[in-house]
């Protein structure tokens, strides 16, 4: 196939993968299911989506210490989606979504403070602007409803295990293809999720059939089929389109959440979620 048209197909499953994963937080929602539960249904129908695609790609089993890893990042991942979940039950689809994408922060923090690693000025610059929407996004919640600001911190608390997630990850996925990976990864959450439901005694059967559909959607449409695009893309496209690309998935969300969920925001956290996302993009720029 000529680059030209491979490029152009790369284009199109991102955008694809951004706008399936954009409806995450509206599934959630519109689920009415527990959050951890639901967590816990989208790694389960993600991972039954994906053995089809494993067998045919071929199983490997990784070393042991390459699963010790993986197995390390699929907590930190259960963490952030538990947390997450919450949070869009607690705060909004839109809010929590924005809060949550701020695992580039914390990553860079990581990296500074356990690799040693120099961050440039314009990752300083961009962690400032980062940090000033939030506070503009927050900080009427926080004072005047603490339930609602809990919600926001669960869902920054989501970014910083997310960023855990890929802190693990990250060397890992240079020695395993991403289908390998992905699945390895999802045996370990289903794993870790059906733990956490247990520990938390939470309903996990007897739903209604929308609410069915809607853990479905979530493993196959949202994680499935969302991350699986995107990581094609970022094998054939530049980290610098895709990274500044995925934020789109709050802006996604936002529109999804005011036509289906009725949910609108403050003028306050509108400019707040823009000064987030250009905070973010300088950050993404200056790792």
């Amino acid at each position: 196939m000529p680059s030209q048209n491979l490029s152009k197909k790369a284009y199109l499953l991102l955008f694809l993968g951004i706008f399936c994963i954009g409806w995450s937080a509206i599934f959630v929602k519109l689920s009415g299911a527990p959050a951890i539960t639901t967590g816990f249904y989208r790694f389960f129908f993600c991972f039954i989506g994906i053995i089809p695609i494993w067998i045919y790609k071929k199983i490997s089993i990784p070393d042991t210490k390459t699963l010790l890893f993986i197995a390390l990042g699929a907590f930190a991942f259960v963490a952030d989606m538990a947390l997450w979940n919450i949070a869009i039950f607690t705060t909004s689809a839109s809010i929590a979504t924005l809060l949550a994408n701020n695992a580039a922060i914390f990553v860079g923090l990581g990296a500074m403070i356990i690799f040693q690693q120099k961050l440039s000025k314009t990752y300083w610059v961009g962690l400032s602007i980062a940090i000033l929407g939030i506070l503009m996004v927050v900080i009427k919640d926080v004072i005047n409803s603490p339930a609602i600001g809990l919600g926001h911190f669960m869902a920054i608390g989501g970014a910083f295990f997310y960023a855990i997630y890929l802190m693990f990850t990250q060397k890992i996925r240079e020695k395993l293809d991403t289908i390998n990976f992905m699945g390895w990864s999802l045996v370990f959450c289903v794993f870790f999720a059906f733990l956490l439901c247990l520990q938390q005694d939470i309903k996990m059967l007897n739903f209604p059939t929308h609410t069915w559909l809607y853990f479905i959607a979530l493993g196959l449409i949202c994680h499935l089929t969302g991350w699986l695009s995107i990581n094609y893309s970022l094998g054939h496209l530049p980290a610098s389109i895709v990274s500044p690309a995925l934020l789109l998935q709050p802006i996604f969300t936002t529109i999804f959440s005011y036509l289906f969920l009725n949910e609108s925001l403050r003028i306050e956290q509108i400019i707040g979620g823009a000064t987030v996302i250009a905070g973010i993009y300088l950050i993404n720029k200056g790792k």
